[in-house]
C-alpha cells in the first residue's frame, strides 16, 4: 500500500475536522491520502477515489449529518465496504455531531464497529486513536519518546501523555503477561512513575500481536536499565539519563554518543543492543 490511510467525509466538515485532523496525523508521520493533498484541477473525483481507496492500508470514515446527506461520501463508503470483503478490516468510522441511533439508521455495519468519537476530544487524542489502529509502530514510537519528553528526529510534536489512553481496552492481558508488565513496571518505577493502571492499560488497547512486540521492547529497556544501575553507583539524574538514552536508542534515535561519556553509558548501549536479536519487527 501507498498510503496508510484514506478520508472519506463530506466537505461541509473540511473546515470543522477533516483539514485539522489530517494535518495532525501527517504530523505524526502518517502517509494520509486526501483530496486537498491529492487531487488536482481536472482530475475524475471517483477515478481519484477509487485509487486512494485500492491504494490505502485503512478508509478513515468522518460519519456526520453532512456526511449521512451527501452522495460522494456514501459512495465513497460503498467502495470501502467492497475492498473490505473478506479481507482484514480496514474501516475506522470517527463519529462527529452523532448518536448511535443516527449511524444505525445509516448503516448497521458501521453502527457495530468500534468507533472514534470525535466530539468534545482534542484533536490529538483523535489522530492518537487513529494512529494507534493504522500504525502501532509508529504509535509506539511516540508513545516512548513521550515517556522520555524527547523530540523524535522527525520532528512529532509532543502530546499530552493521557491522550495516547483514548483508544478502547481490548481483551484482558494474559496471566503471563501479567507478569511481565509487573517486573517492567516494578524495574521503571524511579525513572518512569506511571500507575499500574495506566502502564497495564496501555498494553491492553494493543492488538494481541503488537501487544507481544511492545512487551519485548519494554523488557529490553528494562532488563538494560535494571543491569547496568546494579552495576555502577548512578545518581538520581544519571538514573534518568540512562533510562532516555535506552529509550532513545529503542526509537533509533541516538546515533552514537561522544568521547565523553561516561562509561556506563557505552556498557548500556552494548548490552541493550546484545538483547535486540531476541526481538522481531
Amino acid at each position: 500500500m501507498e498510503h496508510d490511510l484514506f478520508i472519506s467525509h463530506a466537505s461541509e466538515d473540511k473546515d470543522a475536522l477533516v483539514r485539522p485532523l489530517a494535518e495532525k496525523l501527517k504530523s505524526f508521520t502518517l502517509d494520509v491520502w486526501y483530496d486537498e493533498y491529492s487531487l488536482s484541477v481536472g482530475d475524475s473525483l471517483s477515478a481519484s477515489i477509487d485509487k486512494g481507496l485500492k491504494l490505502s492500508s485503512f478508509g478513515v470514515v468522518i460519519l456526520s449529518p453532512s456526511f449521512f446527506a451527501k452522495p460522494w461520501p456514501e459512495y465513497e463508503f460503498r467502495s470501502l465496504v467492497a475492498l473490505e470483503s473478506g479481507r482484514a478490516k480496514r474501516i475506522i468510522p470517527v463519529w462527529f455531531n452523532v448518536e448511535r441511533d443516527e449511524v444505525l439508521n445509516f448503516s448497521p455495519h458501521l453502527a457495530d464497529k468500534v468507533a472514534v468519537i470525535a466530539s468534545g476530544k482534542k484533536l490529538a487524542a483523535i489522530a492518537l486513536e487513529i494512529m494507534r489502529v493504522v500504525h502501532p509502530k509508529k504509535f509506539s514510537a511516540l508513545a516512548r519518546a513521550l515517556a522520555a519528553r524527547i523530540q523524535t528526529q522527525s520532528n512529532t510534536e509532543l502530546v499530552d501523555v493521557r491522550e495516547l489512553q483514548q483508544s478502547p481496552l481490548r481483551e484482558p492481558l494474559s496471566q503471563d503477561q501479567l507478569r511481565r508488565v509487573r517486573l517492567i513496571h516494578e524495574s521503571l518505577f524511579e525513572v518512569y512513575p506511571i500507575s499500574w493502571e495506566q502502564i497495564a492499560g496501555n498494553f491492553q488497547r494493543d492488538t494481541q500481536e503488537f501487544r507481544e512486540r511492545e512487551l519485548r521492547s519494554w523488557e529490553h529497556i528494562a532488563g538494560t536499565y535494571s543491569g547496568i544501575k546494579r552495576r555502577h553507583n548512578l545518581s538520581r539524574t544519571e538514573q534518568q539519563q540512562l533510562f532516555q538514552v535506552l529509550l532513545r536508542s529503542s526509537l533509533g534515535a541516538l546515533k552514537g554518543v561522544t568521547e565523553e561519556a561516561p562509561a556506563w553509558v557505552n556498557e548500556a548501549l552494548d548490552d541493550f543492543h546484545r538483547r535486540l536479536p531476541n526481538a522481531k519487527d
